[in-house]
């Protein structure tokens, strides 16, 4: 570098993020596994053949997950099945036990696990038919089937799917790593601390700000997401259905099993997306019991007003769609891994598949969507938590390919790289604005369980990036598919703005508004729990743990729930009337009903089509129910100027609908 240190910087940083989405290992496909109890813990052995291409078995060598090492530290999982082996460990039927996953090694070229608290074999178990291992979602980025281990990490190449465009945000803040420090006096060792100890390790306060181009984080935020199968891209060519399940699908189910991956003529492959069409309906409020009639859901009939989306409803239907992340054959057919756990129960339900082809939605030259997904976000019980891959270094080489002797540790071009990932993370408060200065910006903080990071460069020998860093525009969005997939579709990265949205609020538009703020939050807590440790740590020369996760997680939180949900609002308004005043001091709790539309808040926004265009935009609309105004002040005017007022309310039902090209949030 001619004598000048090279700094970390913006321009060769990197963030992306992903889903978090459990491991269903059932016994041989593709892994079968023993377990032999350790001093305080028990060691599980993969073993058997490697699996397909395409698998959560590397098809490179048997006995070996396509998990980056270390990245299953500090997760959770269970024991699942029928009559196996490990029968005695059933989570539902017998124990109810839940273990930590404590260490994840890759040792005499297979993955071994180590959990606790000890399963008391009294000996090795073999794993039998019907015995699951299952892997839980949180803190658990979806596999990467590409991840090639090896025991050098110069020449491994690890990765999860961690693939997702975060959006046009410059400014962030990753969640703050803060750890307990207890402090001991002793009597007749003088004032000063005679003794140290750290405790709990915290990873809280990050914060996202952006000019919002997608409902992406706004799912974050709610937390229930539906498609409309019949605006949900088109059929691939050749395409044939699924005539149905062949079993029920739970909630929180990580895959599929499909009879074969033929759709007609169109094949599924790892990166495609299933499309489950279900009419079975749903409440959009839990608050109170819904609105029984059933002309009103989402999405609606052709004949229905609901297509324009003005029109009061409490039900929805519940078709999903994700997409393909790992295929696994099996005896008869195969199962399909996904992007994210299914969030409603599916049974004898039609499944197609989509692809990101000419059938795919797309932005025309007339900035219309051809074939757009609509889709529908609404809160319930529970939010999706996600990882957030940061990587950074001080120049911009290696490691973002699978070639990675250009990046050598202490080498001319050494990037000094560090990658890290949060996991486990949940957003706790969000905020929506806009201005008549600027677009819709979107704002939240958000917390996180736990971080991984790459210690590649610490072991003792073949030091190198075990994990291949996702670099957008190099190695991730690098053409119009893939694009699409990572939520950045050529066309569809320009913001939403002021001047192409509208607000209609307490029964008519209101074309006076000058500013408008929507606040969320959803009652996450982060929560640590005593956990054992038995495992040692290993230390490099300079006594620097190279465990990707330290102390087998076990210092860190443990669970991260959401709690009680609260919405408030804000809207600057040129006042007109004293229509406003009049229902502040009535103290009328205003929302829709049946048929109904006119005491709804409409936020509404698009993104402009040019000459030739159809009625297909990017578009984005708010739905605000059930509200309270508390505050309609009615200042003095200032300077003989307009009469302004800040009407504050309390809502307690949010919706949205959009029309993009994101298969799934």
């Amino acid at each position: 570098m001619g004598g000048f240190a090279a700094h970390y910087k913006g321009d060769v940083s990197e963030a992306t993020m992903g889903h978090e989405t459990g491991l269903y290992i059932e016994h041989n496909e593709p892994l079968t596994w023993s377990a032999t109890d350790g001093a305080d813990h028990t060691v599980i052995t993969f073993a058997t053949a490697a699996g397909a291409a395409g698998s959560i078995g590397s098809n490179t060598a048997a006995g070996v997950l396509s998990v980056p090492i270390g990245m299953l530290i500090g997760t959770k999982m269970t024991f699942h099945g029928d009559t196996g082996n490990f029968s005695a460990h059933y989570y539902e039927a017998v124990s109810g036990k839940i273990f930590s996953i404590v260490d994840h090694t890759f040792e005499s070229g297979v993955t071994k696990i180590k959990i606790v608290p000890a399963m008391n074999l009294g000996g090795t178990v073999n794993s039998f038919d019907t015995d699951v291992i299952f892997v839980h979602s949180l803190g658990m980025p979806t596999v990467g089937v590409t991840t090639a281990i090896d025991a050098s990490a110069a020449a491994s190449a690890e990765v999860s799917l961690i693939d997702q465009f975060i959006g046009l945000s410059s400014f962030m803040t990753l969640p703050d790593m803060t750890v307990d420090i207890h402090k001991y006096h002793v009597v007749g060792l003088g004032r000063q601390v005679a003794v140290q100890q750290t405790g709990k390790v915290h990873h809280m306060g990050g914060v996202l700000e952006m000019p919002l181009h997608s409902p992406r984080w706004l799912y974050y935020s709610l937390g229930r997401e539906v498609v409309d199968a019949y605006n949900c891209g088109s059929n691939p060519t050749g395409h044939t259905s699924k005539t149905s399940l062949t079993y029920t699908v739970a909630p929180g189910q990580t895959f599929i099993d499909l009879d074969s991956l033929a759709f007609g003529s169109a094949t599924a492959a790892v990166g495609d997306y299933i499309l489950i069409k279900d009419t079975t309906r749903t409440p959009t409020v839990t608050y109170k019991t819904p609105d029984i009639a059933t002309t009103d859901y989402w999405p609606p009939a052709s004949a229905s007003s609901l297509g324009s989306d003005a029109h009061h409803f409490e039900w929805t239907e519940t078709s999903e769609c994700r997409r393909i992340a790992a295929i696994e054959p099996l005896a008869s057919g195969h199962r399909v891994f996904v992007d994210d756990p299914w969030q409603f129960e599916h049974s004898n339900d039609e499944v197609l598949l989509r692809k990101y082809d000419s059938t795919g939605p797309s932005i025309a030259t007339t900035k219309d969507i051809t074939n757009p997904v609509r889709r529908l976000l609404f809160s319930s019980d529970t939010i999706p938590s996600f990882c957030l891959e940061h990587s950074i270094r001080n120049r911009d080489v290696g490691s973002y390919s699978t070639e990675q002797t250009s990046n050598a540790p202490g080498g001319a071009n050494d990037s000094k790289q560090l990658t890290r990932i949060f996991r486990g993370c949940k957003v706790v408060e969000y905020e929506l604005s806009s201005t008549v200065d600027a677009e819709l910006r979107y704002r939240c903080i958000f917390d996180a369980l736990s971080t991984y990071t790459d210690t590649g460069r610490l072991e003792t020998s073949n030091k190198g990036d075990r994990y291949i860093a996702h670099r957008m525009f190099q190695n991730t969005a690098t053409d119009d598919a893939s694009r699409k997939a990572s939520g950045i579709a050529s066309g569809s990265e320009k913001p939403f703005m002021f001047y192409n949205g509208s607000v209609e609020a307490f029964g008519s538009s209101l074309g006076m508004v000058s500013a408008f703020e929507l606040r969320g939050k959803t009652g996450v807590e982060l929560f640590h729990t005593i956990q054992s440790n038995p495992i040692a740590e290993t230390l490099d020369t300079n006594n620097l743990s190279t465990k990707q996760v330290p102390y087998g997680g076990t210092r860190n939180a443990s669970i991260i729930r959401e709690g009680r949900e609260e919405f408030e609002m804000e809207i600057d308004v040129i006042l007109t009337d004293a229509t406003l005043l009049h229902r502040l001091r009535s103290h009328l709790e205003t929302g829709g009903t049946v048929g109904e539309t006119g005491n709804l808040i409409h936020l509404h926004f698009t993104k402009p089509i040019v000459s030739g265009g159809g009625s297909n935009a990017q578009s984005l609309r708010i739905l605000i129910d059930d509200y309270v105004i508390t505050e309609v002040p009615v200042p003095v005017p200032d300077g003989m100027g307009l009469l302004h007022s800040k009407i504050r309310l309390e809502p307690r039902n949010v919706k949205v609908i959009s029309q993009d090209t994101l298969y799934h949030c």
